[in-house]
């Protein structure tokens, strides 16, 4: 039975806690809000669709799980048969950059880039269903993303590729070319903000994504951007305040029965934090990127807050 019916199925007998979509009316806001009260607005609404949808989780944990294990894998594989072994040659900083070192990174970058963006793929998959009424699995995001595995792969080989030249560029330049590269990576990293969900969402080509993201952009007003980086600074004050507290705990307790659980309780927690934040953020550039490409508000989003991020009719 497809994903689709089978999902629609466990909906009828086992019924859902609901997931009520704000009140909407038919005339756009015009009132802005505020910066802080957008980014707690996108965390809020956001958490709400992650409340129905708790399989999500799974994904940006299995995302770090499988990278640390291929960062790993690979870094041994690196230092047989690319330093022979040779413990020394971490320290010889006369040997220069060469072909076989971008080669080297372009082929790590891609590995990276391919795992991060199959695991969110399957949070797009999962809440795109929810978004538009469905009930989907953890097996369903996974499907999903399997079924674009070589578009997925293909994007993550060319932001790769970018991300090579940029550096190849930046090792040769003085302090104006890195500035100018790093202005370059930015602008790269915005104009293909909406790559990924083109790609698994709109089936886009690999090469029509670039325009879609592009086009959605050009829909969405400086404050979106602005807006993630507030939440991003929202859960980073979380993770400073837990550091802080772990910190003063050992400060006033420094026994071993104390400082090793904080320790532990901290990372637990700081890693709990990443999950919860890449998932909510996620969610998030989908929910614009639907009303970007469909001109309706979201299940979950408010219209004040999607129709502030992105240009009406535009």
């Amino acid at each position: 039975m497809p994903p689709e019916q089978n999902s629609t199925q466990q909906t009828m007998e086992q019924p859902q806690e609901p997931f009520t979509p704000y009140e909407q009316s038919t005339q756009p806001t015009t009132q802005k809000i505020g910066k802080f009260r957008g980014s707690k607005m996108v965390v809020m609404q956001s958490w709400g669709l992650l409340k129905q949808d708790k399989e999500i989780l799974w994904f940006p944990i299995l995302s770090s799980i499988v990278s640390i294990i291929a960062f790993v894998t690979f870094a041994l594989l690196f230092f047989v048969f690319i330093m022979q072994s040779d413990i020394n040659a971490f320290n010889d900083t006369s040997t220069q950059v060469g072909t076989l070192d971008y080669v080297v990174a372009l082929v790590y970058y891609t590995m990276m880039f391919f795992i991060v963006n199959f695991f969110q793929a399957g949070i797009y998959i999962i809440a795109h269903g929810r978004m538009n009424g469905s009930d989907l699995t953890f097996s369903d995001g996974i499907r999903g993303a399997q079924q674009a595995v070589g578009k997925i792969f293909v994007w993550s080989l060319i932001s790769a590729t970018v991300g090579v030249v940029l550096r190849a560029i930046a090792d040769r330049s003085k302090l104006i070319g890195k500035i100018i590269v790093a202005l370059l990576g930015a602008a790269w990293n915005i104009l293909t903000y909406f790559s990924l969900p083109a790609l698994v969402i709109g089936k886009a080509s690999v090469l029509d994504s670039f325009k879609v993201s592009a086009t959605t952009i050009r829909k969405t007003w400086g404050e979106t951007i602005i807006i993630n980086i507030g939440v991003g600074l929202f859960f980073g004050l979380i993770t400073f305040f837990i550091l802080i507290l772990g910190v003063v705990v050992i400060i006033f307790a420094p026994i071993a029965e104390v400082v090793f659980p904080v320790i532990a309780l901290t990372i637990i927690s700081m890693i709990c934090i990443s999950v919860i934040s890449s998932a909510l953020g996620a969610i998030f550039k989908l929910a614009l990127y639907e009303y970007a490409q469909t001109g309706k508000i979201p299940q979950g989003f408010s219209q004040e807050l999607i129709e502030n991020a992105v240009k009406v009719g535009k």
